[in-house]
């Protein structure tokens, strides 16, 4: 499934770069990542994904189905 997911707290690329990380370890694969604004293409549950980026320290506004 495609998720478009919105967060707030990714300030700099090291933040990106940790989001990336976290989201691919979960098999996504990412198709856009910007800031606090990210598309993935992804098997995992929508809770798992949100609580793998809120365990990071980033808050989670959405994670949506496109």
């Amino acid at each position: 499934m495609k998720y478009r997911i919105k967060t707030e707290g990714m300030g700099c690329p090291h933040c990106i770069a940790r989001v990336n990380k976290a989201v691919t370890d979960l098999g996504a694969v990412v198709i856009r990542m910007e800031l606090n604004d990210f598309t993935i293409e992804c098997e995992a549950d929508p809770g798992l994904i949100r609580s793998t980026i809120a365990d990071l320290g980033f808050d989670v506004i959405s994670v949506e189905e496109e």
